[in-house]
């Protein structure tokens, strides 16, 4: 009796929103994702970080709204018509990320994405990770990270 041996190559799977800020492609882990919402109007906080562009209300949760435009230093962009938040949740905090437009969820093995170099990261949006695409390369920020040292 012959019996075959195949070998099985497993993947661990990387599943992230791709959105954009300005021009600049990003993704961000879907477990750190709520859901996505069409913007609404926001209350502005006198004196609050400059991050902040005020806060809203969520089914009855108060939540923070975060220019990621200002953060990532495109704060020039104007809203567009695909403006869209993300609802995010991060070490037990909640906040929306205001952001260009959302393009798309993906799946990619972890192996696909490239580690960030200290030579093009910086301290204000940390850069974890790089895929590269055909057309350009999307960018993984920690933004738990951005959030506990920035804003915070």
């Amino acid at each position: 009796m012959n019996t075959i041996k195949s070998d099985v190559v497993t993947y661990e799977v990387f599943e992230f929103v791709e959105f954009q800020v300005g021009n600049s492609n990003f993704g961000l882990g879907i477990q750190h994702v709520r859901e996505i919402i069409q913007p609404v109007p926001v209350t502005v906080l006198p004196h609050s970080h400059p991050y902040i562009e005020g806060i809203i209300q969520l089914r009855g949760e108060v939540l923070p709204v975060i220019d990621l435009k200002k953060v990532t230093g495109n704060a020039t962009i104007n809203n567009s018509d695909e403006s869209k938040y993300i609802v995010a949740e991060f070490d037990g905090t909640t906040v929306v990320l205001d952001v260009t437009a959302v393009t798309q969820i993906q799946r990619i093995n972890f192996t696909d994405i490239e580690p960030a170099s200290d030579m093009y990261t910086g301290n204000k949006v940390p850069v974890s990770g790089v895929i590269k695409r055909d057309n350009g390369m999307i960018l993984l920020v920690d933004f738990e990270k951005v959030i506990a040292e920035q804003i915070k």
